[in-house]
């Protein structure tokens, strides 16, 4: 077997033979399915054959089984025949004499001992037994009254009898032949013989299978196990189990259904079944198993009877779980011996690997100690040099043989301000972690050296079996030293330079926030200024909208003192009201435009959609009337944005004051703006669409610049819509706009909407 693993494990381990360790696990993965598929087919293969096998050999044990009932119970059909035409069995169901009836019971307990039948009997026409094979018997059938039975039924009707049942005086299962007595034409009595089925039972009890007899009603009516009597194998109706407890045919018996699990078809003539099976071990305790078995039935034709054959599987079962534990194990040690050959391939291997990398490590070790910049110097346990590589003579300039064999104190000397750390580590003997690496900055003291050289001393301990050892690396501080020189004064230019752009950025700062707060007063001051000119733009409509209720005002005046004069101070009260009335519309107009004209910061507040609406409208009405144009907008919409109220309005006012400009640069007959509102989600749109000719593409491009103007040269200063979208931004909002469909320009004011808690 070594030799085995040998050769296998050479020939794995061979290039040619070598395997990518992913492939070699898929592969093992496919022969171990192979094997699994291999094992359960095989496995199957197997059993069915064993099982076909024991089908055929168990229809040949059916068929002699049937043949030996059939043979063995056919001898009996005639015997009620020949004892009906025995003169003896007339004379006593005709005469009735003791004597007679005597000789007849030590005839028919003869008969029965050389027929070996189970009982004989003679019933007369009411259904009386007058003699019987069993008469000694406790049990015997002498005066019992057996009229109900079927087969005494057929016999005194003149017809041969034939029946089965459990004996209601013997209590023992029996199969029961009949025939009738006739003296001349006439029936004076009934000859039966019964067949006990019992003795079939114990001849074929130690047979390797189980055998059922079951009658037409698919009851177990014999069985070589007792357990198994008086069960069906299937399902009985009520009517079916009324129909037998009513004939008495098994008395008290009851009929219930074999435990059967599971069954399924296996041939033609052949089921599998899997039954629940009481057995009892060894301690007495009684146990339920499965079972599976082989069932063949067929019919006895004589009887009316099926006689069916179950065949314990157990055996096969048994065989097909040894050999796959069998092929198991064959396969389980082949993988194993793979597996080993496998295993041993890689050792192998990774043996071989390691020994030439160690091979290579240490070349490469040499190769790096001989041409690394760094000095390194190994030392004995007395802390003198035993070997140092070329850097260290280049550090020290001259050749350092001569050192070999001497203390490290004449090579190296160690700084003030690390000498106490490095001689405890020197002298120390602890293994603490701290203490085996050790840094110190000094310079080299060499004897005829011209100059000394500043280097860094690194002192590590090295793990040597059986005795201490040290290694020291130098490294040449001189570039160092230069490079954090370097390094201050540019940190400390640094410094400064950020000192100095830290305060130009300060007052670039200060600047800054000095423009932005000009700016901030540009834009208030710019706004202002286009409400001022909105203002003047509807001056004149504010005078002929003030003229009206003047002169209306003087009207009402002249005439109240005339009524006054006439002392009818009833239509003098008239026009005072009248002038009244009118002195509030012109203060609400006046109102109206002294708060639009105020400067104020934008404020973020709940406010109406329909009140800011309707003040701008009362802002732009003199100039719409006076223009003829029709303003079509909701009057009830329920709607709150967070903007502010004097901005939206000055808003609104603009594009109001737009739309009217367009509609009359457009000289149509049609003069109409229209106003709609739309919620959407957390938003609210506010739509002001004129009947104008609408924006041009450049137009649209530029239309929110500052003084960019699509009106006629001179009108308007080109800052109004401007304007508006910054007003937007700062409310959080939105201003855009486009060419409708149907036609003239629409502009779109977008709020955050206002949602009341709940």
């Amino acid at each position: 077997m070594p030799r085995l693993f040998a050769t296998f494990s050479d020939w794995l381990s061979s290039p040619q033979r070598s395997l990518d360790p992913k492939r070699f696990a898929w592969l093992y993965v496919a022969v171990f399915i192979i094997c699994l598929l291999t094992l359960w087919r095989g496995g199957d293969a197997l059993k069915q054959q064993q099982t076909q096998d024991l089908a055929i050999d168990t229809q040949e044990q059916l068929d002699q089984l049937a043949s030996v009932v059939e043979s063995v119970i056919a001898k009996y059909q005639h015997m009620p025949t020949l004892l009906a035409s025995n003169d003896r069995v007339r004379k006593a169901l005709r005469d009735g004499l003791p004597s007679d009836i005597n000789q007849l019971n030590r005839e028919l307990e003869q008969i029965n001992r050389i027929t070996e039948a189970s009982d004989s009997y003679i019933i007369d026409t009411n259904g009386d037994t007058i003699a019987a094979s069993n008469y000694r018997l406790s049990t015997s059938f002498v005066g019992g009254n057996f009229a109900f039975r079927p087969y005494f039924k057929d016999a005194i009707r003149g017809k041969p009898g034939r029946y089965y049942a459990l004996g209601t005086t013997s209590n023992r299962r029996g199969y029961y032949f009949s025939y009738p007595v006739f003296e001349g034409d006439s029936i004076i009595g009934v000859a039966v013989v019964k067949v006990d089925l019992t003795q079939f039972e114990k001849r074929f009890s130690n047979q390797a299978y189980d055998f059922l007899m079951l009658d037409p009603d698919g009851v177990v009516f014999s069985s070589s196990r007792s357990q198994w009597l008086y069960k069906v194998m299937g399902e009985l109706s009520h009517e079916e189990l009324i129909r037998i407890a009513e004939s008495q045919r098994y008395f008290d018996q009851a009929i219930e259904t074999l435990p059967i699990v599971s069954r399924r078809e296996y041939s033609e003539h052949a089921n599998i079944i899997e039954m629940l099976d009481k057995v009892t071990d060894n301690l007495g305790n009684e146990l339920v198993e499965r079972h599976r078995y082989l069932v063949m039935s067929r019919p006895i034709q004589l009887l009316n009877f099926q006689v069916a054959v179950l065949v314990p599987l157990t055996s096969i079962e048994e065989q097909i779980a040894l050999w796959r534990a069998i092929f198991a194990g064959g396969i389980t040690i082949t993988v194993l011996i793979f597996g080993l050959a496998h295993l041993r391939s890689r050792m192998l291997k990774e043996r071989s690997d390691a020994i030439e990398m160690a091979r290579h490590n240490q070349a490469y070790i040499r190769e790096v100690i001989q041409h690394t910049q760094a000095g390194l110097v190994t030392l004995d346990d007395r802390y003198r040099i035993e070997a140092l590589n070329p850097a260290v003579e280049t550090l020290a300039a001259r050749p350092l043989s001569s050192l070999i064999g001497r203390p490290l104190s004449d090579l190296f000397q160690v700084s003030e301000v690390d000498r106490e750390r490095w001689m405890a580590a020197l002298s120390t003997t602890s293994t603490d972690s701290e203490l085996r690496l050790t840094t110190v900055e000094g310079k080299f003291d060499i004897e005829g050296a011209d100059q000394d050289v500043v280097v860094e001393a690194t002192l590590c301990e090295l793990q040597l079996p059986n005795r201490r050892s040290h290694l020291v690396t130098f490294h040449d501080m001189t570039e160092r030293k230069r490079y954090e020189q370097e390094i201050t004064d540019a940190r400390r230019a640094l410094e400064i330079r950020v000192k100095e752009r830290t305060s130009e950025l300060e007052e670039a700062n200060q600047r800054l926030r000095h423009e932005i707060a000009e700016h901030k007063t540009t834009q208030q001051e710019l706004i202002q200024t286009a409400k001022l000119a909105v203002l003047g733009q509807l001056s004149a409509g504010l005078n002929h909208e003030l003229n009206q209720p003047l002169t209306a005002i003087r009207s009402f005046a002249d005439n109240g003192l005339k009524f006054l004069e006439r002392e009818k101070y009833d239509q003098a009260k008239g026009n005072l009201q009248h002038i009244s009335q009118l002195g509030h519309h012109m203060g609400d107009i006046i109102a109206r435009f002294k708060v639009f004209a105020r400067k104020g910061n934008v404020g973020h507040t709940p406010i109406d959609v329909q009140t800011a609406m309707n003040g701008a409208m009362k802002i732009m009405q003199p100039r719409l009337k006076e223009a003829d144009i029709q303003v079509d907008m909701p009057d009830n919409i329920q709607v709150a944005v967070l903007a502010d109220m004097v901005f939206l309005e000055q808003v609104l006012v603009n594009l109001l004051a737009n739309a009217s400009d367009a509609i009359l640069e457009a000289k149509t007959s049609d003069k109409r703006i229209v106003i709609r509102v739309q919620p959407f989600y957390s938003k609210v749109h506010i739509y002001v669409r004129d009947s104008g000719t609408g924006l041009s593409e450049n137009a649209i491009e530029h239309l929110f610049e500052p003084f960019y103007t699509s009106k006629a040269c001179g009108t308007g200063l080109g800052l109004g819509l401007s304007i508006s979208q910054r007003i937007m931004d700062s409310m959080n909002g939105d201003l855009t706009a486009r060419n409708h469909p149907q036609g003239g320009a629409e502009f779109c004011v977008t709020l955050n909407a206002y949602e009341l808690e709940q």
